[in-house]
């Protein structure tokens, strides 16, 4: 606080330093410089702590603006201040009153006499000054620096203050930060507190502290508080722990929210015996998936959402059970990037699409018959979310969901980024205005909370239980199952028809190389297979890399941006 001041007192003997240059110093280096002769002041303490000061300067050879100042700001630790506040104010000069600006910056207050003629010059200024008076632990002390900061040296300083009993005096003079007592510093017998300085310097203060016993003076202080980033976001009790209380609430609002709401309502550990083939008549290999489940289906039901591999295993299934076939172009050159046509195939087999299948045909062909990969665009992305709404639409109406995955998190995404956006407006508008910006924070954190816990928020329905068993034994199967052991005259069917799952639940690397061994004459070129044919000189050994690339390219032309 005392280097503050200084440094105030510094910028107010600057501007001082103009304007009281008297009026003939540019004419000759002769004239006498200004200065206070005498300070007198007298200082009544009221009973309700307000001051009323009477005082007289008298200025010799003072010229233009005459300022003065008062500190009336104190920095006490925890960001609290202490302010006075000066009013009241009359001038007068010669007992005719006088114009004057009162004016309060930073610490300090400034009272500027404009239009000070040289020779020697009398000013009477009365004013009250409220907050001084501070509750102390046996009573109330009054602590007033009335000569601060002033651009003059002044020769006598007098201030008698009118109280009734006290306890203690002190003052001290000098620079804002000195320890130096004043030249006077006593109780009278006969007159109140009593404080002298002889010959203070230009820059320098003088402040004086009386303490009163308690009952005599009441305390006024006024209380501000700095606004600053500690105090905004405080960790004092009251604080703290409401924030916390709201994070613990918040908490346990989420945990019993995801046990309501949130919780699929099946055992995830649960296996159902269940195989993709079974044995038909004839001895044949029936591929046989239980509950008839699809690719697309199986990966929305795991994970709840519809993922580009969802549709690119659908579309391979869908080329696998002869209703597309796709067909890798030749390559231009060795680097070039590969392509392919997905063909629809007109003689398909007549069984039953699901809704979501039907809707994604429409969405890669239209109304052609044939369509490149690297053609598909925009018109398919933008369809995309047809395919979307209809598979999702039917794991609900298999009855594994009680409403749409993809609706139950946008609604609580969005409840999640209301509450954080609430918590962030908190947060800004408790710190500015208030020392509860913790709380703020709190609010933010629980809306946060939701954002995560609401993407677990689709909850699977019962009926779900016993197909995620099933679809448990299938994995297992497609991981750990003995290829060679299908019918040798049915393997590249089986093996064709099992791919598109193992592309969702894993191992699809294990039935591509079964395709693979299914290679008789690897020296000799292959078309590939009913479902997917390769260009000319093209190898079954390619179809690891094939379908890879494949994959890749189907995933950026349907999802891309």
């Amino acid at each position: 606080m005392r280097l503050r001041l200084l440094g105030l007192s510094l910028c107010a003997l600057g501007l001082l330093g103009l304007s009281v240059v008297p009026a003939g110093a540019a004419e000759s280096s002769a004239t006498a410089d200004p200065v206070v002769t005498n300070y007198d002041s007298q200082v009544r303490v009221e009973r309700d702590g307000l001051l009323r000061v009477a005082e007289t300067w008298k200025l010799s050879n003072v010229n233009g603006t005459f300022t003065r100042f008062l500190v009336t700001r104190d920095h006490l630790p925890d960001d609290v201040d202490h302010v006075q506040q000066v009013g009241d104010l009359q001038v007068k000069a010669g007992g005719q009153d006088k114009k004057a600006e009162l004016k309060t910056e930073g610490d300090v207050t400034s009272i500027a006499v404009p239009d000070i003629t040289s020779g020697t010059t009398q000013l009477e200024v009365t004013y009250t000054v409220k907050g001084a008076v501070a509750e102390t632990l046996d009573g109330t002390e009054v602590r007033f620096s009335p000569l601060t900061g002033i651009n003059l040296p002044i020769q006598n300083a007098n201030v008698v203050f009118s109280v009734p009993e006290v306890t203690h005096v002190a003052c001290f003079a000098g620079p804002v930060d000195s320890n130096i007592p004043c030249t006077l510093a006593q109780i009278g017998e006969t007159s109140g507190p009593t404080f002298q300085q002889a010959d203070l310097p230009p820059g320098n203060t003088m402040t004086m502290a009386v303490g009163f016993p308690k009952g005599q003076i009441a305390a006024n202080s006024i209380i501000e508080y700095r606004h600053t980033f500690k105090r905004a976001f405080s960790t004092d009790a009251a604080q703290l722990i409401t924030a916390l209380a709201v994070l613990l609430l918040g908490a346990i609002a989420l945990f019993v929210l995801y046990r309501l709401r949130g919780r699929d309502q099946v055992d995830p550990r649960r296996v159902v015996p269940a195989s993709l083939f079974s044995l038909g008549t004839d001895a044949r290999i029936d591929f046989t998936p239980p509950s008839d489940l699809r690719p697309g289906e199986v990966g929305t039901l795991i994970d709840e959402r519809i993922d580009p591999v969802d549709v690119t295993a659908t579309i391979i299934d869908l080329a696998v059970r002869g209703h597309i076939t796709i067909v890798e172009l030749e390559h231009s050159t060795e680097f070039a990037r590969p392509d392919w046509e997905l063909r629809r195939v007109s003689n398909a087999p007549s069984e039953e699409l699901q809704r979501y299948e039907n809707v994604l045909i429409r969405a890669i062909f239209g109304d052609a018959d044939s369509v490149l990969v690297s053609e598909l665009g925009k018109q398919v992305r933008a369809n995309l979310a047809q395919v979307q709404d209809a598979l999702y639409d039917g794991v609900v109406k298999r009855g594994w969901f009680t409403e749409r995955p993809d609706r139950t998190r946008s609604l609580w995404a969005t409840i999640g980024i209301a509450v954080t956006v609430v918590g962030v407006v908190a947060t800004v508008l408790l710190a500015l205005l208030s020392t509860w910006g913790l709380l703020g924070i709190a609010i933010t954190l629980v809306g946060v909370g939701l954002l995560v816990v609401g993407r677990y928020m689709p909850a699977k329905a019962p009926a779900a239980g016993r197909v995620l068993g099933q679809v448990a034994a299938i994995r297992g199967e497609l991981l750990e199952m003995d290829v060679s052991e299908l019918p040798t005259d049915q393997h590249t069917e089986l093996c064709s028809r099992a791919l598109p799952y193992a592309v969702v639940l894993g191992g699809s690397d294990r039935w591509i190389d079964a395709l693979v061994a299914t290679d008789a004459t690897p020296d000799e070129e292959d078309s590939g297979f009913a479902w997917y044919r390769g260009p000319r000189g093209w190898h079954l050994q390619y179809l690891p890399d094939s379908l890879r690339n494949l994959t890749t390219n189907l995933t950026g032309a349907l999802f891309a941006r």
